[in-house]
């Protein structure tokens, strides 16, 4: 088993909490780490998945570098580390 530390920023801290621990199974992604957030934290999965497919507007950081939802479906996570997420940003 694998503890991750999922933080959330902007309007997803208001819906998920500013900071979650989830534990994955060994070897898990970081898609499948998301997938088990989105099993605890309810409001998560309308937010982050559409039709079991990660959100393409959805910001992820994996420990502190910008993922794409691909990438997420192939980087292995480890014991302690950590997924940030953004909603989309806008403005002008």
């Amino acid at each position: 088993m694998t503890e991750v530390t999922i933080l959330a920023f902007a309007k997803f801290r208001e819906q998920f909490g500013e900071k979650n621990m989830i534990t994955t199974d060994s070897g898990a992604t970081v898609l499948a780490a998301l997938e088990k957030f989105a099993e605890i934290i309810p409001a998560a999965r309308g937010e982050l998945f559409e039709e079991n497919r990660l959100r393409g507007h959805v910001i992820i950081m994996y420990n502190r570098e910008r993922i794409d939802s691909e990438e997420a479906a192939e980087i292995t996570v480890g014991e302690g580390d950590e997924i940030v997420l953004y909603p989309p940003v806008s403005g002008g």
